[in-house]
């Protein structure tokens, strides 16, 4: 090897330096180097930088030496591997698969220098070629596992399965699974393989954090607080102050609260345990929707609508695709009577649903017009203003679901006017809404609604014979109804 070939390599090894580290647990077998061979491995990785010449010295001297003696050749092959010196581990690499393409450790060996440059393709093919001299090498089965994770997750699963087959006590193949069906969204088969791997494996510096958390995510997307509440009491002497468990133990806590029966004392513990968002003791960019979503619905516990309203705003603006946010705030709007808000943002989820908007959306948002049109003290204009909108979107609901009846006793109840003079739009609207009520069950008060209306048009416009008609048909669905017998009394004092 010339110098100028070694001046590059060892640039090479300069701008390696950083990649892949080598495995803790090596996945060939390797013997130790003799000393000269040591020492002169050293030299190389030594001097590489700081003086190629005398580095390719030693390195063209242990080569020569080394080149026909496979155990030394891949012992020193390691050597530059676990030093991260790649252009020097790929030369022994190749010198080995020249003296023994057939050699499972060689293989392997090859397959390990491909995972540190990221050339997972060619290292796939190595530990495949290991696999076929030994079906059941179990290193070779791990590191096929690993490359196809994000490749083919699926045949990382058959391999996986197959390491537990050969090996049933290893848990960082159920690791491995978990992490797998985590992220193909699959999380009961994710909770099954977490499970055992979190059961299993000792709770030390080598247990998967990560993994744990992934594991109480895919537990909060099956709602199991409870589960989750424990794994963080067991978890937090390890990894204290990490943002997850943080997050995990104020939702699996205050979930837990909600149903407890001692609401008020465990409702109270929660909002310390809510510290990490009110005191911002992260960066703001690492906060998520859930964050700020649970930390609205606590509000919403304790009554205090305009915080719910500020942290689910954040919710919101935090990721945007997740448009339930604007369905909560438009509730909370409506319970605070600020009914331009409600309306603006059932409009806004409307409008990000698109054509995916359903018939029960529109009415929701038709429902927001009636309340905001039943206000006191609106401007005449500002009525009018609701009530156009408003009956605009009842139509669409009309349009989308011709049997949509709620929609029709909105018409109704959005064009009273006056409620103490008969208005000819609203019994037209109610009548509609009774024949599209008929032959359902469980509408008893929809129904009350409308016949007491026409009742009282009926009354107003002295035709004693329809308001009869409906009076006996509210006292047939409810015998005590005091509106009903108020009218009936009256009736029969004037012999109707």
């Amino acid at each position: 090897m010339n110098k100028t070939i070694f001046r590059n390599l060892a640039l090479a090894a300069a701008l390696f330096v950083g990649g892949l580290s080598a495995q803790a647990q090596k996945s060939y077998q390797v013997a130790d180097l003799n000393a000269e061979n040591a020492a002169l491995a050293q030299t190389v990785v030594d001097q590489q930088l700081a003086d190629p010449d005398a580095a390719n010295k030693a390195f063209t001297k242990l080569i020569k030496g080394v080149r026909k003696d496979k155990e030394q050749l891949l012992s020193v092959g390691d050597f530059f591997l676990t030093n991260k010196n790649y252009p020097a581990a790929v030369q022994c690499s190749n010198q080995l698969y020249t003296l023994d393409p057939q050699d499972v450790n060689v293989l392997m060996f090859r397959g390990e220098v491909f995972m540190f440059a990221k050339k997972y393709g060619e290292a796939g093919q190595c530990f495949d070629q290991a696999l076929a001299v030994n079906p059941d090498y179990v290193p070779a089965l791990k590191r096929n596992a690993f490359v196809y994770k994000n490749v083919n997750p699926y045949v990382a699963i058959e391999t996986l399965n197959k390491i537990k087959g050969i090996e049933p006590d290893n848990y960082d193949a159920e690791k491995e699974l978990g992490d797998i069906y985590f992220k193909l969204n699959d999380n009961k088969q994710a909770i099954v393989h977490y499970g055992e791997y979190y059961k299993r494996a000792p709770k030390d510096d080598n247990f998967s954090i990560l993994s744990c958390e992934n594991y109480m995510m895919a537990l909060f997307s099956q709602a199991e607080f409870s589960q989750i509440k424990n794994i963080v009491a067991e978890i937090e002497p390890i990894a204290p102050g990490g943002r997850m468990l943080k997050r995990m133990k104020f939702i699996s806590n205050f979930e837990a609260a909600r149903n407890s029966i001692n609401y008020v004392e465990d409702m109270a513990k929660v909002e310390e345990l809510m510290g990490y968002i009110t005191n911002k003791e992260f960066d703001d960019t690492l906060y998520l929707y859930i964050d700020y979503a649970y930390a609205a619905e606590y509000m919403k516990e304790l009554k205090n609508n305009e915080k719910a309203i500020e942290y689910y705003t954040m919710a919101f603006d935090r990721d945007n695709k997740k448009i339930g946010a604007l369905t909560e705030l438009a509730k909370l709007y409506r319970q605070n009577k600020q009914y331009d808000e409600a309306i603006a943002a059932t409009q806004k989820y409307v409008d990000l649903c698109g054509e995916k908007a359903k018939v029960a959306d529109y009415l929701r948002l038709g429902q927001t017009y009636v309340f905001a049109a039943q206000q006191d003290g609106l401007t005449p204009e500002k009525k009018d203003e609701y009530v156009k909108n408003g009956d605009a979107v009842l139509v669409k609901v009309l349009e989308m679901d011709s049997t949509a009846y709620q929609a029709m006793l909105y018409r109704a109840r959005i064009n009273i006017k006056n409620g103490n003079a008969p208005e000819e739009l609203p019994k037209q609207y109610y009548e509609e809404a009774i024949k599209m009520m008929e032959g359902r069950d469980n509408i008893t008060s929809a129904q009350i609604e409308a016949y007491r209306y026409l009742a009282f048009y009926s009354l107003q416009t002295d035709d004693f014979a329809n308001t009869r008609l409906y009076v006996d048909k509210i006292l047939a669905i409810q015998p005590e109804n005091a509106f009903a017998l108020q009218l009936d009394g009256a009736l029969k004092s004037i012999g109707k």
